[in-house]
């Protein structure tokens, strides 16, 4: 009943931080400006590396034909292509965080059971980290493979703070993974394995938290 309640007002919390969709906490602010004003580039200047590979000039996409040739007609039917992944993107990552309360509860139970209780709670506590892994590669695919936006804001912003953010809780998922399969040759790594967990889960409940301010 505890761990249900937790989750309730987790998702609860989330959903309010997610709710609102305006142009000064979104995501997506960029294609709304960028629908109302003259663009004289199709492309912007910046570009994630993966955003590049698959959707720049000559991105993969195009050479294969997934993506059909630069124009204003095809970009804007892009930008509503990265609109709806960024939605995902947003929807999975409330389940992720979700997902990621509920295997810290597990794990803190891990550690002070025994027995047939210790048996239980670990085979949920490797199914939850199954779920979490699979949510969190869907919801950085949506994030990393989306079409690029049109603008560039200078300074920093809510939306690049959440970006950097992702960089840390992507560094403690791997961590968290690699300590996870070397804890049964080695019970000291358990500290580190948890101390990354926990890391993992501040900087990715923070990276969602960020987007409610605008500065």
């Amino acid at each position: 009943m505890k761990l249900t309640s937790l989750l309730l007002f987790f998702c609860l919390f989330s959903v309010s931080v997610f709710a609102q969709v305006t142009e000064s906490d979104s995501l997506l602010a960029d294609l709304d400006s960028a629908s109302t004003a003259e663009q004289p580039k199709l492309l912007p200047d910046k570009m994630l590396l993966t955003q590049r590979i698959f959707w720049g000039e000559k991105g993969l996409y195009r050479k294969v034909g997934i993506a059909p040739q630069l124009t204003a007609e095809n970009r804007a039917k892009e930008l509503k292509i990265r609109r709806t992944m960024f939605k995902i993107h947003q929807a999975v990552g409330i389940l992720t965080a979700a997902g990621m309360l509920a295997q810290g509860i597990l794990g803190a139970k891990l550690y002070n059971a025994g027995g047939d209780n210790y048996t239980r709670i670990k085979r949920a506590h490797e199914a939850t980290a199954l779920g979490i892994n699979i949510a969190y590669g869907t919801t950085a695919l949506m994030a990393f493979t989306a079409p690029p936006g049109m603008l560039n804001r200078k300074g920093i912003s809510n939306v690049k703070v959440h970006k950097y953010l992702s960089y840390i809780h992507l560094t403690g998922m791997i961590t968290t993974n690699i300590l996870a399969d070397k804890i049964g040759d080695n019970y000291k790594l358990k500290p580190y394995h948890r101390a990354a967990a926990y890391t993992t889960f501040g900087a990715y409940f923070a990276a969602m938290a960020i987007l409610k301010f605008e500065f």
